[in-house]
């Protein structure tokens, strides 16, 4: 009963704070329609609609919805919801105030109780066990996050991005790990394609020149990582073309047991 209303209380802080982004927008791309059209339409740059949506090139199909991580709703959709609307809340821009440091910090400490009582961790929160190596309990820990959904800049166990992910599962070891893909493949040790070891971290070329995507490696070619096509934590394989294809390299943060920092 405690652990429920801990619950209830973090989720109702997270309730009462101001939403920035709208990660849950969406378009379904019309004749016409371009990569650049869209991101002006919604107010949304065009490189995060291609991370969001795992695309290549500027070729679109029509009919094909796509997520727009922080874009605003469809224009003429907003427009016609404008005013009273009793299937929903109503939009009104202009009108959000950023948080005060109160409130962020209210928000921090929601986040981490939230986290604790997902129902990937619930069961055990404590994620450490006297018998297993740090690696052991990174690839386990990730591994209790499959299935949490993709949220393009999520942190939480209630929506992570590919980076957030990985940050996430050091996180829960006590491993700090910067936020970025792009900050991530600045640490640790390079290793070769034909050396990698389960809980070496995996980085790919996406919608940038630089790291724009990482995982962490099981074992067997497969690593583990929050997909934006599949929108979950899910495990693929690095023999998949489109992975081949956009492999940049690895790099090593644990070495027996240890966490080896740059």
């Amino acid at each position: 009963m405690k652990r429920l209303l801990t619950a209830l209380v973090a989720l109702a802080v997270l309730a009462a704070i101001p939403v920035v982004s709208l990660a849950d927008a969406t378009h379904v791309v019309r004749k016409g329609d371009t990569l650049g059209k869209i991101a002006r339409a919604h107010h949304v740059s065009v490189a995060k609609i291609r991370e969001a949506n795992a695309l290549e090139g500027t070729r679109l199909t029509v009919g094909t919805k796509l997520v727009l991580p922080g874009g605003m709703a469809d224009p003429k959709r907003r427009k016609a919801r404008s005013g009273a609307d009793s299937n929903g809340p109503t939009l009104h821009t202009g009108t959000w105030k950023p948080p005060t440091e109160a409130e962020l910090a209210d928000l921090a400490q929601a986040e981490k109780a939230v986290d604790t009582l997902h129902p990937a961790f619930a069961a055990s929160p404590d994620v450490s066990k006297a018998d297993e190596s740090i690696k052991d309990r990174l690839l386990r820990v990730a591994q209790r996050m499959l299935a949490v959904p993709y949220r393009f800049g999520g942190t939480t166990l209630w929506g992570l991005d590919c980076s957030g992910f990985v940050q996430k599962a050091f996180a829960f070891l006590d491993l700090g790990l910067p936020r970025t893909a792009r900050e991530q493949f600045r640490e640790g040790l390079q290793v070769s394609k034909a050396d990698l070891l389960a809980g070496d971290l995996v980085f790919f070329r996406t919608y940038a020149e630089y790291p724009s995507h990482v995982g962490i490696y099981l074992g067997d070619n497969r690593f583990i990582h929050a997909s934006a096509r599949d929108r979950k934590v899910t495990i693929d394989s690095l023999d998949e073309p489109y992975y081949m294809k956009h492999y940049l390299g690895a790099k090593r943060l644990l070495s027996e047991g240890d966490y080896t920092q740059n």
